[in-house]
């Protein structure tokens, strides 16, 4: 397990919301290993939380301890590059461990989303308690998803619409791959998400409201994300086919050509052998009768082919 002495990309910052309930929500910004180190030992943290806090490559997931419960989740970073290629590239870890009526979280740089969860939290005079803060947390990572989704969703309509009507930016199968490989990490995190969500909440709660929206929503962003993959997998087929069609179309073409000069070539080929006794080389008239005869064959070709629709 990859591991880093320090976790911030930023100064570290401390932010506390209390709730109704008396529960407490503390969020952690880029904390140092040892203010880490520190936190873990005032909320009695696990070794193992502590380690999986520090490595920045962390699928989403979720461990339940004697009294406590562990979860990693992934919100998007809209400030990741359109070739990203890895989980650390694309999206940013929020670590996420409760204890009672006690809520940490963990993440390396202010995200939007958890800012709009701490307004959400004083737009409400406090949560109501520790489950509703978690829930809105997770879909506060999930909605982070959505804007960038609504981007790929317009960046594939153009590009098939380039495909079709040959106006616009005509897509590469490059452009189509780095679409393809996105989607497919985003489709990683979200499905492991959807697993760690699955487990965290027991049958007997699946129920309450606020777990049903969590369900729908994750629910809702994998079937999204599934579609996208189907529709870029149909434009990668679509160009390879098309890409097919042109080279068919390049080979009918030199095959055409073929055609017409093969049996002038082979006339040619006869008359060029020079040899002493060839009674065409002495009448007056051969010369325009053998180019009549190539003129001939050639018309009949082009009419063959005509009548074959090749032409």
């Amino acid at each position: 397990m990859s591991t880093s002495p320090t976790l911030p990309d930023q100064a570290s910052r401390r932010h506390e919301v209390d709730g109704q309930d008396g529960s407490r929500w503390i969020d952690l910004v880029g904390p140092t290993r040892q203010e880490l180190l520190a936190a873990a030992e005032e909320f009695r943290l696990p070794p193992t939380v502590v380690e999986d806090c520090l490595d920045p490559e962390h699928l989403p997931k979720f461990e339940r301890f004697d009294d406590a419960s562990f979860l990693i989740l992934r919100a998007r970073d809209h400030s990741a590059p359109d070739d990203s290629s890895t989980v650390q590239e694309l999206t940013r870890k929020v670590a996420v461990f409760q204890r009672g009526s006690l809520l940490l979280t963990v993440h390396r740089i202010d995200l939007a989303e958890l800012d709009g969860v701490r307004s959400r939290c004083s737009a409400n005079g406090g949560p109501p308690n520790v489950g509703t803060i978690l829930a809105w947390l997770v879909l506060a990572a999930y909605d982070s998803y959505d804007h960038p989704l609504e981007r790929t969703q317009e960046t594939l309509d153009s590009l098939e619409e380039a495909v079709f009507t040959r106006q616009g930016h005509a897509p590469t199968t490059r452009d189509a791959f780095n679409i393809k490989r996105l989607l497919t990490l985003t489709r990683r995190i979200l499905w492991q998400t959807s697993l760690a969500l699955q487990k965290m909440t027991p049958p007997a709660e699946r129920s309450d409201p606020v777990n049903q929206d969590v369900r729908d929503t994750a629910e809702a962003y994998l079937f999204w994300v599934d579609q996208l993959v189907d529709e870029v997998n149909q434009l990668l087929q679509v160009q390879l086919s098309l890409s097919a069609k042109r080279t068919n179309e390049v080979m009918r073409i030199l095959t055409v050509f073929s055609a017409f000069f093969l049996p002038l070539t082979f006339i040619v080929g006869i008359y060029g052998m020079n040899f002493r006794y060839m009674p065409e080389l002495t009448l007056r008239w051969g010369y325009p009768a053998v180019l009549a005869g190539m003129a001939a064959v050639s018309a009949g070709i082009y009419l063959w082919f005509r009548r074959r629709g090749w032409l």
